[in-house]
């Protein structure tokens, strides 16, 4: 290991960031703390270490691989390209050379993984290449930032040149490694400017070990291939996860992480150490190490686990990544993953079914439910009309699922819907307080879309279920939460049965924010036959009941929230119904 300033550092070398590294994710703070390091070091006069730099050497002469530092590294680069296309003639092109691209080969010193490395060249050539993932938009946004700040630097006379020497006698540790698979090694020790590393990290750090130390490396090629994938397959998920139009609560979630899908893809993995309630530390000791070193007096055992291990992990984050696209395009995933929200719990067992292809498979050829309903149908009854949580039952059928027969599946899932919610406790929880219920919105958004196409209109689209999801849909009282108007009236005895009918499902409907805003304090005729409240809503469940109002009198009174309310059940018993194998039809007995 050796210490060096910035400018010996990149001396002589061409930097590689390997395609199993992160995307670049620095964000403005990381920023500001590298440009406040160099500011003190101006200010005191003083050198400033700014961290270690793990590298690998390549066949190629001067050429390494950046096993820790890539994010430093790139910013450092922007930092230096900004700097340096203000600098006049000779001092311009002598510094262009040591730290952008040598004109003699000619060669870039910093080449990123390949899916960002011509867009991060065409950017510090002046280019505006158009972003197409989430980290070349934080790459764009760091190098308009790191130039804007330069700019205002370049004002003051010969600050720049200041600048520039304290950059380049920025100090730094490298660590040069012949053997990739011992660097890796190495950088489990190692915290980015103090950031722990995650637990994907350490896995993979682990793996890499016992492949040198117990296999002569056999395995490193596989297992930086695989990390790579996990490493893009999770950045783009998380992306589209993110998205104004594809949000998914799950992983929008600023704590759901690469680590949170390996938590996931153990909950489904068949092991000796398996537990249903896993934290993240066990996976990592309690699994993953405890398996390694159990196997590491076999080798040929310790190369076989190692192989399906990383095999399985890598295809887990693909097919996790493969159910979130299906929100773009397939509208009844954009239902079940960004309007009703599958449930963390299930996650394992729908993602292992995707991996299979079974999610649209019907559970038999008598049946038309698929494998997809089952899983909605076990998410909306047992999770969110009820809120309870098998989870030592569904985690268990999470790891059955990655070879048992799809009867199996699909047996073992309608039993534990059976137990834990039949028809009579459905009905039963239907019929009470469901004003607050995670499962109300997504029962009057499917109840509205069966009433649209009993009326010959198509099926809900993708892109008006987004243009629904934009209107921030609110659960709207018909009756309002406070009344405005003395009992008895409107079939109400008293205020207190008055309260104990508000919030059941006959008196809940869906409407836009601004006009559920509108609503308040009015009567539900108001609220039906003005044309500017429920007339104007986009959700069909609200101009449902419009139509049944208008049709039957226009009046809404407390037996209309009883009659509709056991609508609504009924609905929800046929929708999500029940189903065993011994059944004729979906749905019956």
């Amino acid at each position: 290991m050796e210490r060096n300033t910035l400018e010996k550092f990149f001396t002589g070398k061409w930097f590689v960031v390997p395609s199993y590294q992160r995307d670049y994710a620095w964000e403005q703070e990381n920023i500001d703390d590298l440009l406040t390091d160099i500011e003190e070091t101006i200010e005191t006069k003083t050198s400033h270490y700014i961290g270690t730099f793990i590298l690998s050497r390549t066949q190629d002469e001067g050429g390494y691989h950046v096993v820790d530092g890539q994010q430093r590294l790139t910013t450092l680069t922007m930092l230096l390209n900004a700097v340096i296309e203000h600098l006049p003639g000779e001092p311009k092109i002598i510094n262009r050379y040591t730290f952008i691209r040598d004109g003699a080969k000619p060669r870039w010193r910093l080449e990123l993984a390949e899916y960002n490395r011509e867009f991060f060249t065409r950017m510090l050539n002046g280019e505006q290449p158009q972003a197409e993932s989430k980290s070349q938009r934080l790459l764009r946004k760091a190098y308009d930032y790191i130039r804007g700040y330069i700019a205002e630097k370049a004002k003051n006379g010969n600050a720049l040149d200041l600048y520039l020497n304290s950059v380049k006698q920025l100090e730094v540790m490298e660590f040069i490694e012949t053997d990739e698979g011992k660097a890796i090694r190495i950088f489990q020790t190692v915290n980015d400017r103090g950031r722990p590393l995650a637990v994907v990290e350490k896995a993979k750090s682990l793996l890499i070990y016992y492949s040198n130390r117990f296999s002569n490396g056999k395995h490193d090629a596989q297992i930086n291939e695989a990390f790579g994938d996990i490493y893009r397959d999770f950045s783009r998920l998380k992306e589209i996860g993110e998205g104004n139009d594809t949000k998914i609560a799950l992983v929008a979630q600023s704590a759901f992480s690469e680590d949170s899908v390996m938590r996931y893809h153990f909950l489904s993995y068949d092991s000796d150490y398996y537990d249903f309630k896993p934290t993240l530390n066990y996976v990592l000791d309690g699994f993953l190490k405890k398996t390694l070193r159990a196997k590491q007096g076999n080798p040929d055992k310790l190369s076989s686990f190692m192989t399906s291990y990383v095999t399985d992990l890598r295809a887990f984050f693909s097919n996790f990544l493969g159910v979130v696209r299906r929100v773009e395009s397939e509208p009844r995933y954009y239902k079940l993953l960004c309007v009703l929200g599958l449930s963390t719990h299930l996650y394992p067992l729908f993602v292992r079914l995707q991996g299979r292809g079974l999610l649209d498979t019907p559970v038999s050829k008598s049946h038309q439910l698929t494998f997809a309903d089952l899983i909605e149908i076990a998410d909306v009854r047992i999770y969110k009309t009820r809120g309870t949580d098998p989870a030592k039952d569904i985690s268990h059928l999470a790891v059955d699922a990655a070879t048992a027969s799809p009867t199996t599946i699909a047996s073992k899932l309608s039993d534990i819907v059976r137990r834990f919610m039949d028809d009579g406790k459905f009905e039963s929880d239907l019929s009470g307080d469901m004003y607050s219920n995670e499962a109300s919105l997504h029962i009057l958004l499917e109840m509205g879309e069966a009433w649209a196409l009993a009326q010959g209109n198509p099926g809900y689209s993708v892109k008006l279920l987004v243009e629904l999801m934009r209107s921030r849909p609110t659960i709207e009282h018909v009756f309002a939460q406070n009344p405005v108007f003395a009992f008895p009236s409107r079939g109400f005895d008293s205020q207190d049965q008055y309260r104990l009918e508000n919030n059941r499902p006959g008196n809940l409907s869906v409407l836009e924010k601004d006009l559920n805003s509108r609503c308040q304090d009015k009567t539900p005729e108001q609220k039906l036959q003005d044309a500017s409240l429920y007339k104007q809503s986009g959700f069909d469940v609200t101009r449902a009941l419009v139509a049944e109002v208008a049709t039957s009198g226009g009046s809404f009174d407390a037996k209309s929230v009883e009659s509709r309310t056991t609508r609504i059940a009924q609905f929800a018993k046929k929708r999500w119904p029940l189903w065993s194998m011994q059944s004729v039809t979906a749905g019956t007995e």
